[in-house]
């Protein structure tokens, strides 16, 4: 085991510091989630069509930040017309995209569906914002059909 030390000046090149460190460093005292304050920090509104916004916040994972500094509306897929579907709404640190960003995660087709599970490996690490009841047959959303997490 090795004692790292950080952050120091360099000398002639000799300290040489990258954002795993700093991701590190912001992780012994950040732990992940979405801030609380406001109360509308990433808050899921529906737009009573197939889209929802996501309302402006900041969201930590693994010590990296994640910041959307508006108002983010993304598309709903149709429902089906027999079978409902739950979504997910995440916030997805992609370790290959080098990226935080807001996604749905579209559920599978079921009379009694559950919402996808959460991606939490060495490509991806995935917080929960919402849940979105797409029911069978319906063409919008209402804020009834989502589910704060």
């Amino acid at each position: 085991m090795a004692i790292r030390s950080f952050p120091f000046n360099s000398i002639n090149g000799d300290r040489k510091f990258n954002a795993t460190h700093w991701a590190e460093y912001f992780a012994t005292f950040i732990s992940n989630g979405v801030f609380p304050n406001p109360s509308t920090n990433m808050q899921v509104m529906a737009n009573d069509d197939m889209t929802i916004t996501v309302k402006k916040g900041v969201s930590w994972i693994d010590g990296h930040i994640g910041i959307n500094d508006n108002d983010y509306i993304l598309q709903i897929e149709p429902a089906d017309g027999i079978l409902n579907r739950k979504d997910r709404v995440v916030v997805r640190w992609d370790t290959l995209d080098r990226e935080i960003r807001v996604e749905i995660k579209k559920g599978e087709l079921a009379s009694n569906p559950t919402a996808p599970t959460l991606q939490r490996d060495a490509d991806a690490y995935e917080l929960g914002l919402a849940d979105i009841a797409v029911n069978a047959g319906v063409i919008s959303v209402s804020q009834s059909n989502i589910i704060d997490l």
